[in-house]
């Protein structure tokens, strides 16, 4: 066995005394729980309902009705047809299916792609992919408050390109993107946008009409559903091509044997977020705003990034200025408290956030960068208590050695 795999008696024996002192969890971009509606919802299709929904017979047909009925409830959240709903192994297969599948179906009108500098690893990764195969990118910078200005879309956009991509919400800063406007933009220009929603269900109205773009793509684990399910959403009449082939499920555009379970505990976990967004809204912003100024109050030179700007609710980017954000999230957790330096694609990297690198922001000021996310379990009392960690490392870090 891999030695970096712990056995299950190890993991056992981890779980038991995690259970025992309980710590604060403040990553949930990173991942979230699983609701316990969402894994009742999952249950059957985990034990007695195991058909395939291609078979023919009671079985396979019992999963296809459970698919269908899935895929009909996340467009009723998304205001789209049942039929513009693709199910995926996630975010990443979501975004790398619109990206590569938009700029190959418009490949002999334009080979450009236009991108937002701040996107995920997964969109940034695949336009790079995308240029190895002979398309080129123009790579859009944000603001000083990490905001993508609409107007700066429409300027890149003007020679025309294959595929725009611009993020709902940024998974580091929380900063909420002129998507609308962007889209009108991309519109009135023939341009496809896509849009990463992956840190928006729960948080942001997700009203594709609204919105207007081209594709959209999440991944359930950031909302309460399982790892490893995700759904793109492809409005009708916009050309994808398939990135997959060897079979016709999913009306041909993503093949391979669905997760039943998977896309059930996904359009439960969607309609949950969607149904408690307004009330989740207001508890996760006092708190989170509670969080900041506990924080800034203790630790009087931290840096608050995109606080001015429209953010959502549960998200705050904290620099420490003459510390590194991995020394921190390690002295954090050893004290209880779990937080991130951004990404979790890119933790245990040393390299500064790329967000915080396009927003301006000097290299030093941005590696001291650390992401606190609240969810649905965070509380009051978690945050004072999160407060008090962070001053007691801060200062234990800041203490001059004596060696």
């Amino acid at each position: 066995m891999d030695a970096s795999v712990p056995n299950p008696e190890a993991l056992k024996r981890a779980l038991q005394e995690q259970a025992r002192t309980p710590g604060i969890y403040l990553d949930h971009n990173a991942t979230t729980p699983l609701r316990s509606e969402v894994r009742a919802a999952m249950a059957p299709y985990l034990e007695a309902a195991f058909g395939n929904p291609e078979s023919l017979h009671r079985y396979g047909q019992q999963a296809r009705v459970a698919v269908e009925r899935a895929r009909a409830a996340c467009a009723k959240v998304l205001n789209c047809s049942p039929g513009e709903i693709v199910f995926t192994s996630g975010g990443t297969e979501a975004n790398n299916l619109a990206l590569r599948g938009l700029a190959w179906a418009r490949r002999e009108t334009s080979k450009r792609i236009a991108c937002s500098a701040i996107e995920h690893a997964c969109v940034r990764e695949t336009v790079r992919a995308l240029e190895a195969q002979g398309f080129t990118s123009t790579w859009i910078a944000p603001n000083a408050e990490g905001q993508v200005p609409a107007e700066a879309v429409a300027a890149v956009i003007e020679g025309g390109a294959s595929v725009c991509a611009l993020m709902l919400a940024n998974n580091e800063t929380g900063v909420v993107q002129p998507v609308a406007e962007a889209a009108a933009a991309c519109r009135g220009r023939g341009v496809p946008l896509h849009v990463d929603a992956v840190q928006a269900p729960g948080k942001l109205p997700l009203d594709v009409e609204a919105l207007g773009c081209a594709t959209l793509a999440m991944g359930a684990h950031k909302f309460g559903g399982p790892k490893g399910a995700g759904l793109l959403y492809i409005r009708r009449g916009v050309a994808v091509i398939p990135q997959l082939t060897g079979g016709h499920q999913e009306g041909g555009m993503r093949c391979g044997t669905h997760d039943v379970a998977g896309v059930v505990g996904l359009a439960e976990a969607l309609r949950l977020a969607e149904a408690e967004r307004p009330a989740s809204t207001v508890r996760l912003r006092t708190l989170r705003d509670q969080l900041e100024l506990g924080i800034c109050a203790k630790v009087p030179d931290a840096v608050v990034h995109g606080r001015r700007a429209d953010r959502v609710a549960n998200t705050s980017f904290i620099s420490f200025p003459g510390l590194r954000g991995e020394v921190l999230v390690r002295a954090m957790d050893v004290e209880g408290l779990a937080v991130s330096t951004g990404a979790a694609c890119s933790e245990g990297t040393s390299t500064p956030s790329h967000v915080l690198e396009a927003m301006g922001v000097a290299p030093d000021l941005a590696a001291a960068g650390v992401r606190f996310s609240l969810g649905a379990s965070t509380t009051a009392l978690e945050i004072r208590q999160a407060v008090e960690a962070v001053a007691l490392v801060s200062g234990r870090l800041r203490q001059p050695r004596h060696d």
